[in-house]
């Protein structure tokens, strides 16, 4: 005979090392959003953490492992999976829960610096904080740890930020920590280009050119970029041509994911003062012209033969 407990506990979490919750509002908006903001957070820690290990020991490598989701709110429990080459510095030491916290102490910091605009945000503040944390795992024993790039660190800002631009304003997304937890604010949103402007210490233009840009994701409200592919690449890219935007947003101009803009682009490309590529700004001068998707797939003929129908063309 089986036996029920009842109890008014919430069950514990699973061993995990942080998680990510999004409370969605019911019934509204695009069911996508949910899973888009989900993907794209896990995406953004990953891409981080590779950059936050370094400055621990660069023979360490990490996984991002998927613990468990839970339904209701939308809860997805994560863990990193840690491990280093032969390292003599780290032999002696139980060194993965240590860079283990500090990894989730750093995203917690990164959160917390994008929603507090009590004060102008530093992006030397933030190097230097997550700098600290690294040196607080004391892992190497020595004061070497250096601070994360702030090329990674605007990519990992322009991501979690990415991450709250999916969500509606009756959403609620938050990370889960084991000593806290802490709500995106889905009122703040930084413009990306300010953000790039504190780590860029050189500008280049190139000269202004024709390009064919596949639309991923129009901007049908004219307040944000436009996601657009160039090659296997997705792009973001401001459009500057106001009498264009003007007809777009009156549907004048029809434009659907699949299409493409012929246009005039310019592309800046920023450095910062590592004098490494820190970002590539696209901005569409002009549109030229709609090439219209008309990709049909074409079934293959089947001849007439044993139970064969009739050859099927074109469509």
């Amino acid at each position: 005979m089986a036996t029920v407990t009842l109890t008014d506990r919430e069950p514990s979490a699973p061993r995990a090392d942080f998680g990510f919750e999004i409370d969605f509002e019911r019934g509204v908006g695009p069911a996508s959003r949910v899973f888009t903001a989900t993907r794209d957070f896990i995406k953004v820690c990953e891409a981080l953490d590779e950059e936050l290990v370094r400055s621990i020991d660069s023979s360490i490598e990490t996984i991002l492992v998927l613990e468990d989701i839970e339904s209701g709110s939308i809860k997805t429990w994560l863990r990193n999976a840690l491990v280093a080459a032969d390292d003599d510095a780290l032999k002696a030491l139980d060194w993965k829960p240590l860079v283990g916290k500090y990894l989730v102490r750093a995203k917690y910091a990164v959160i917390r610096w994008i929603d507090d605009d009590s004060a102008p945000r530093s992006l030397p503040d933030l190097r230097r904080e997550i700098q600290q944390i690294a040196s607080e795992t004391d892992v190497r024993h020595l004061p070497d740890y250096t601070p994360p790039s702030p090329g990674a660190l605007v990519a990992a800002i322009r991501g979690f930020q990415g991450v709250k631009d999916a969500l509606l304003p009756g959403d609620r997304a938050t990370l889960l920590t084991q000593d806290g937890n802490i709500p995106f604010d889905l009122t703040v949103t930084l413009n990306i280009e300010d953000i790039e402007a504190l780590a860029v210490a050189r500008a280049i233009s190139s000269p202004e050119a024709e390009m064919i840009l596949p639309v991923k994701k129009p901007d049908y409200l004219g307040n944000s970029q436009w996601e657009l592919r160039h090659g296997r690449r997705n792009i973001y890219a401001k459009i500057e041509d106001q009498p264009w935007l003007r007809r777009f947003q009156k549907r004048q101009e029809d434009v659907r994911p699949g299409d493409a803009l012929r246009c005039i682009v310019q592309i800046e490309y920023l450095y910062g003062f590592d004098n490494e590529l820190l970002a590539e700004r696209f901005t569409v001068i002009e549109v030229l012209e709609i090439l219209v998707n008309r990709f049909e797939i074409l079934e293959l003929p089947f001849e007439h033969g044993d139970g064969g129908g009739p050859a099927a063309g074109p469509r």
